[in-house]
């Protein structure tokens, strides 16, 4: 299986790039930040996620359970399957 590698960042340079080609790896990173670093209230978490398009990676996070992510994400869901959108795997090509 491929493997992929994000820095923690968020951030690759040409010379990250390079590095991470050379592991055996493929650089990857994300088109939507979806909780600002699990900062977003739900109703934020809820506008920048249905903002995705076919394609797009949203970057989320679970570490902070008191926040708007989970609830944000929740409402998302069902505006993005009527959108005709479904969640995938990274694959490579």
């Amino acid at each position: 299986p491929a493997r992929y590698f994000r820095p923690g960042t968020a951030f690759f340079d040409e010379i990250a790039v390079a590095i991470v080609r050379e592991l055996g790896l493929i650089p990857v990173s994300f088109s939507i930040n979806g909780d600002g670093g699990a900062t977003y209230p739900a109703p934020v978490v809820l506008r920048e996620v249905t903002a995705a398009k076919a394609g797009d990676i949203i970057i989320a996070h679970a570490n902070h359970p008191g926040g708007g992510t989970a609830t944000g994400i929740a409402r998302a869901l069902p505006a993005l399957a009527a959108a005709g959108l479904t969640p995938g795997r990274l694959t490579a090509t």
